[in-house]
């Protein structure tokens, strides 16, 4: 099987954590361990960092096919997982949108899998390509590496899952049948990037993600766990990075008093596969993800963007037709 690994959105939910377990004595433990730096940088010449929606957080988690941030190849990898996750403190709630990584989109003006914009321009043509796609102002993001599902689980003793299908990777030696049980750090690391048993393939994939991401949420609000924290941290430290001040998530960690399992939505972009040249594509519902957009992240819209336009195409032959002249222009 041609090793895909998976990176969750799930570390970056580990800076909200302070939420469940009391802000305060989770910003006090962090302070007597070790200092948490995270590596970030602006998203491109030009761009002004100015979120201004009060008491919430909008950004794009970025899981790289690398397990190394550390040098310059970190720039050339592409996405196995892009997620857009918004946090409303004052409401409690939690909305991701999955972007499949085989969505066909503009990168650098021709059409191409939106997981390879991290790999031709790195974090900026990567924002930007996500930015265009949406029509959304996003200025904030989170880079992880696949350890930290398998890390961040072992940290916690385990994840309780619902398994939705047989999984089989013989060559990790993981079997899992389906139905509620707790998995390891290495169980859930497969679990995620699992595909071949779902008769949607890659779209089946997508969801299990979610339903990691869901049940190391609910993990993470048990009381037991606030014992876990420095060691959790230390895993964010070697996994991740990411432009989100710190001063900013302890600021709304504190107002946060009502996070919740029960407030969690997840969606992935709608569309459908389609082979164009004989290579394999996501074609995203232009119609549909913007009427999930205007609805769910109304705030950021980028006036005149995608977002405001139904242009793209809607699963029809005609429309696709109409991207590949476009692209054969270009060349």
């Amino acid at each position: 099987m041609k090793k895909k690994f998976i990176r969750t959105f799930i570390i970056s939910l580990i800076l909200f954590a302070a939420v469940f377990f009391g802000a305060n004595k989770v910003l006090d433990v962090m302070e007597m361990t070790s200092k948490v730096e995270f590596l970030g940088s602006d998203l491109a010449e030009g761009n002004v960092i100015e979120q201004t929606v009060d008491n919430e957080l909008l950004f794009l988690v970025l899981g790289l096919d690398s397990d190394d941030f550390s040098g310059a190849t970190t720039e050339q990898n592409r996405t196995d997982t892009m997620i857009l996750a918004k946090v409303n403190f004052e409401k409690g709630t939690v909305d991701l949108l999955s972007i499949p990584r085989d969505s066909r989109v503009l990168v650098n003006g021709r059409y191409d899998k939106i997981n390879h914009a991290h790999h031709y321009g790195g974090l900026k043509l990567a924002m930007k390509t996500t930015r265009d796609f949406l029509g959304l102002d996003i200025d904030y993001y989170v880079r992880v590496n696949f350890f930290s599902v398998k890390d961040i689980v072992d940290a916690l003793g385990g994840v309780e899952v619902d398994v939705p299908v047989r999984v089989d990777i013989a060559e990790d030696n993981v079997h899992l049948n389906p139905g509620l049980q707790v998995l390891n750090g290495k169980q859930a690391l497969q679990f995620a990037r699992f595909r071949a048993g779902y008769p949607e393939g890659d779209l089946g994939r997508v969801k299990s993600q979610q339903i990691l991401v869901k049940a190391l949420l609910k993990e993470l609000t048990k009381p037991k766990n606030i014992a876990k924290v420095p060691q959790l941290l230390d895993v964010i430290k070697k996994t991740v990075n990411t432009n989100i001040p710190f001063s900013k998530i302890a600021k709304l960690a504190l107002k946060a008093k009502n996070l919740s399992t029960d407030r969690f939505n997840a969606k992935i972009v709608p569309g459908e596969a389609q082979m164009i040249d004989n290579i394999s594509y996501y074609i995203p519902d232009r119609i549909a993800l913007n009427k999930i957009l205007k609805e769910t992240y109304g705030d950021y819209i980028i006036k005149g963007g995608a977002a405001e336009k139904n242009n793209g195409f809607n699963g029809n032959n005609q429309n696709r037709n109409n991207q590949n002249n476009q692209n054969n222009n270009r060349n």
